[in-house]
């Protein structure tokens, strides 16, 4: 009986610690479009985060080349479809822009200021 009393008392404590394990961190997703009707923008792009770790979903539908380049990380370039890049942010600004050429001059970049 005190076995049992035991290996309850292990499986709770053994709990307690993995949701507290920072690897289980919640990465947020933030979801973002290159739209047919407006071909040189990143819709849904956030101004302001708080420090952490970010899905960055880009969708393009605009049927030409663009990518999505956040801080170091980018997605390669893709002119249909959905491509998905992880970036973890930190206190300051991080830019973010489409790296094909001339496309930042049309619109295609920013800042996110992380605070």
């Amino acid at each position: 009986m005190k076995t049992r009393y035991r290996i309850a008392a292990l499986i709770v404590a053994g709990s307690a610690v993995v949701a507290a394990s920072p690897a289980m961190a919640a990465t947020t997703t933030i979801n973002v479009s290159t739209p047919k009707t407006d071909m040189f923008a990143f819709k849904g792009m956030p101004a302001k985060l708080k420090p952490g770790t970010y899905k960055f979903v880009y969708k393009n539908d605009s049927g030409i080349d663009h990518n999505l380049k956040v801080g170091s990380v980018s997605t390669p370039n893709f002119d249909k479809g959905s491509k998905t890049i992880t970036v973890t942010l930190k206190k300051g600004t991080t830019a973010y822009i489409c790296t094909v050429a001339g496309h930042d001059k049309m619109g295609m970049k920013g800042n996110i200021t992380v605070k």
